[in-house]
């Protein structure tokens, strides 16, 4: 112990490590323990053995190991993640495994190990008094490892830099020998040891404390999930473990990040690592491209304005200079820019990647502008569904090398068409149709679309009221004006001349309700089509008052046919004026107020009724409701 305590003071440049096990068989397990060290500024070396305690689910130690280190090996400064920068030649990581190996027999609950060691790297940024709180690295063998279970295992050491303002993809290379799924995520980490003071906030706790294990306190804004500056938070592909995210501030920050590995839906084990992260200013070396016409000629479709696209690999910023040699305000360090030729030309453009930096990168390339493509449709020709026979027709600023396409939908006789116009055209059915036309030219192509709405029976008319004669009388009947005219009726009747605006009809004896057609066409051909209701009154029809009013002031609430003296029950039944029935009763006691066969109010306006006594029409005719006057 006195050792343990003489070492303390140097011992503030632990930056991260994980344990994880291997099952050789026969109980027989293989711990790996990898701690990595600060060695750029004079710190403690790494302790010549590290202790291991191993618990079971009660929390009572089973057996410690203390583990002799292994070779020391340091982290070269090219990044795998990112072979297109060079880490700053002032840091230095060192890291090395404990690695020994240890019998256990399958228990309930499992085991837990468990390594503690103080202290943290004191310039960490994102952890309340990191040089004052130590590390906790465990795991947990699975409850009854009947199986032989190993732990998922990182195979090779992360990258530790990440370069500021850069996007860093960071993949974590894994293994799972037992075919078991995997899992990644950021992750709370736990402090161990601490600056003296005996028990677990000892420097090196021995044996190390059993769980429950104190959080490791982040210093806001930062947390667990989100450890390390950005302007979109860092995140961990939990499917791949790859960490990304773009670092926005130079500093030292730790993370935890999570490797489960699964089986049929349960966590057996998850390594956990507790790793230190250096923000820094990266040397940078970068390719300078763009998309260019000879790769994508459809660049230049949208004539004197272009749409440029960076394809320029780990730049941080980029110059475009669009050659344009009218003026001096032809430059972007836009990432995917968009600039407007004065005229028609060739332009030499150039891509400077990260202008002024050390790490730069140029290309030039020719674009040749032409002329904007701008079709629009025109058409002409009667738009309802009796005449059509309509003409299509391209217009606007078009390439003389052009060719057209249209289409005017599945159920135009003639869906699609190539031509600059098209003639008679028309369509199955009324409705509104789409209508496109496509311009094609050089390697490009631009669609406009319309709609143009084939109505049918639209032309407007109107037959007039309804209205009431008496037996007898010839039904006074007209319509609005149009070209021609043509009247007919829901029954058999006599007119004058049913070619005619204002026409006369004779109506049968037996008819006491007609509906009368008129049936219109205008100058153009389209036509239309409105009708009304004649209603021939009995004698006894006069005596019926048809107006009713309930409102509830007890007057005139009430369709009253008593001046009828009907014999016997008599039905009611009342229509709307589109002859769909709304209420009906089979013994009619003058009690009807204005309602339909669910009792609710109808709106107020002129409805129709019919009195039958057995088979004997007693009366009909219009019956109105006027709740308000």
């Amino acid at each position: 112990m006195s050792i343990l305590a003489s070492f303390s003071a140097k011992a503030a440049h632990l930056i991260g490590g994980e344990i994880s096990y291997n099952c050789e068989g026969n109980n027989l397990y293989t711990i790996s323990l990898r701690i990595y060290r600060d060695c750029a500024g004079g710190g403690a070396a790494f302790d010549n053995s590290a202790a291991v305690a191993i618990y079971d689910i009660n929390g009572s130690l089973i057996t410690q190991l203390n583990i002799q280190q292994g070779p020391v090996l340091s982290l070269n400064n090219n990044l795998t993640s990112d072979p297109c920068v060079t880490v700053p030649p002032n840091l230095c990581v060192e890291y090395t495994d404990y690695i020994d190996t240890v019998t256990l027999a399958p228990i309930f609950g499992g085991y837990t190990l468990v390594h503690q060691r103080c202290c943290r790297n004191a310039i960490i940024g994102n952890v309340v008094n990191p040089g004052s709180i130590g590390n906790t690295y465990s795991i947990t063998i699975p409850s009854m490892d009947t199986t032989c279970n190993s732990s998922p295992q990182i195979t090779q050491p992360l990258d530790n830099v990440i370069c500021l303002n850069r996007p860093a993809n960071i993949d974590i290379q894994v293994t799972e020998s037992d075919g078991d799924s995997l899992s990644f995520e950021l992750c709370q980490i736990f402090s161990g040891g601490g600056q003296g003071g005996g028990g677990c906030n000892s420097v090196i706790p021995n044996p190390p404390c059993p769980p429950p294990f104190t959080s490791v306190a982040f210093a806001a804004p930062y947390t667990f999930l989100n450890p390390i500056p950005s302007a979109q938070p860092f995140t961990v592909n939990p499917v791949t473990g790859r960490l990304s995210g773009t670092p926005a501030q130079l500093g030292i920050y730790v993370a935890g990040i999570c490797i489960s590995e699964w089986r049929n839906g349960q966590r057996l084990s998850t390594v956990r690592l507790d790793y230190q992260f250096a923000v820094s200013n990266c040397i940078q070396n970068v390719i300078s491209d763009m998309k260019t016409p000879l790769e994508e000629p459809q660049i230049l479709c949208d004539g004197l304005t272009v749409q440029f696209e960076n394809e320029t690999q780990n730049a941080n910023s980029v110059l475009w200079n669009f050659g344009d040699l009218s003026t001096n305000a032809d430059t972007s360090s836009a990432n995917t820019p968009q600039y407007t030729y004065p005229a028609p030309g060739t332009y030499m453009v150039t891509l400077i990647a990260n202008p002024g930096q050390q790490c730069s990168d140029t290309t030039v390339a020719p674009f040749v502008v032409k002329p904007g493509v701008a079709p629009e449709i025109i058409w002409d020709g009667v738009p309802c569904f009796e005449v059509q026979n309509l003409q299509f027709e391209a217009f606007g600023n078009l390439p003389p090398n052009a060719r057209y396409r249209w289409d005017f939908g599945g159920d135009a006789l003639l869906p699609r068409f190539d031509a600059f116009s098209v003639f008679g055209l028309s369509w199955a059915t009324p409705g509104i149709k789409p209508v496109s036309l496509t311009v094609f030219w050089d390697s490009c192509s631009v669609t406009v679309t319309d709609t143009i709405e084939i109505t049918e029976d639209s032309t407007y008319v109107d037959a007039g009221p309804d209205t009431t004669i008496a037996r007898g009388e010839f039904a006074p009947l007209q319509s609005t004006y149009a070209a021609s005219y043509y009247w007919y009726a829901s029954v058999p009747v006599k007119f004058d001349n049913p070619f005619a605006r204002y026409p006369r009809a004779e109506i049968r004896d037996e008819d006491d309700t007609v509906t009368f057609y008129v049936r219109v066409t205008d100058i153009y051909g389209c036509q239309g089509t409105d009708s009304m209701q004649v209603f021939v009154l009995s004698d006894r029809n006069v005596a019926v008052y048809n107006i009713i009013t309930p409102n509830g002031d007890g007057l005139n609430d009430f369709f009253d046919l008593s001046p009828l003296r009907l014999n016997g029950n008599c039905n009611l039944e009342v229509f709307n004026r589109w002859g769909s029935p709304v209420y009906s009763t089979n013994s009619y006691k003058n009690d009807w107020e204005g309602v339909d066969d669910d009792g609710k109010p109808l709106a107020d306006g002129t409805y129709y009724y019919v009195v039958k006594c057995g088979e004997v029409v007693e009366s009909t005719g219009p019956i109105s409701i006027l709740r308000y006057r």
